[in-house]
């Protein structure tokens, strides 16, 4: 024994489990330094997997803003939604026969608000992506929904069948998906410190201002260009917004330019 009271065999062990150790935050800092995200065995088992030519034209054929990206963004784009689409787990209920689209319209949602920012993988707010058929109960609402987003869960809830609609209209300014990662957006921004999460909680707060003013819910009340349901309250309300900036941008721009510039800061993106 030595001065600690340690035998030979003790100490060779002591000195394996420091080398696991070491070995271990080596991997782990050099894992998140080469591909960008969290060492976690879920990370390391699901490799990104390479986006293929039918699913490059089936996101053509849904997604009007991808169309109007050039090279450099589309290469960006396809990227992001490649990792998200591996990334994050997808539990699907029921029969649903398309779940690769409905993959798909997920994740171009999620990339398709964060072109603009550095930070696109929805780590702290999406875990995993649920999917049902078409409606379903929500135990926690109590009711019949076509969509949820749980933050204290991270869970994101999608009925297959409206999630698809959504993108069957490209203007109609009705997108599920864009709706509820709208809302993970918010969670996602909350407690990060980061100069492009302090942009989007600034932008906030700015729209809150606006949508409580008098004046602005005056305004809401004489128009029928956000839909009725954003005057929920203002969490719905940027959810509703988001929408409209997808898909309705230069009517946006026009009608409400001061909020339209607010949100275009916050995104870091403009889509017109």
């Amino acid at each position: 024994m030595d001065g600690l009271g340690l035998t030979p065999t003790q100490k060779e062990i002591a000195a394996l489990v420091l080398a696991i150790g070491l070995l271990y935050v080596f991997a782990r800092v050099g894992y998140q330094q080469f591909f960008g995200e969290r060492f976690t065995f879920y990370n390391v088992f699901h490799p990104v997997r390479r986006i293929t030519a039918r699913e490059r034209n089936f996101i053509s054929s849904f997604l009007l803003p991808y169309r109007q990206f050039n090279d450099k963004e589309r290469k960006t784009f396809l990227k992001r939604f490649a990792w998200f689409k591996s990334k994050k787990p997808f539990v699907f209920y029921g029969d649903i026969e398309n779940s690769e689209e409905i993959k798909a319209y997920v994740s171009a949602s999620a990339i398709l608000l964060t072109m603009g920012m550095n930070d696109f993988r929805f780590e702290k707010s999406i875990s995993r992506i649920i999917i049902y058929p078409d409606k379903y109960y929500s135990r926690i609402g109590k009711s019949h929904h076509i969509g949820e987003y749980n933050p204290n869960l991270r869970i994101l809830v999608f009925s297959a069948e409206d999630l698809a609609k959504g993108f069957s209209i490209p203007n109609d300014n009705r997108n599920l998906g864009i709706h509820e990662v709208a809302h993970a957006l918010m969670f996602e921004t909350r407690k990060k410190a980061s100069w492009e999460a302090r942009r989007f909680k600034v932008g906030l707060i700015q729209i809150k201002n606006i949508f409580e003013s008098r004046e602005f819910q005056d305004t809401l009340s004489n128009s029928n260009y956000f839909r009725e349901y954003g005057m929920t309250n203002f969490y719905e309300f940027f959810a509703v917004m988001a929408e409209n900036f997808v898909e309705s941008p230069k009517q946006f721009k026009s009608e409400y330019s001061e909020l339209y510039d607010t949100v275009k800061r916050m995104f870091n993106m403009e889509l017109i």
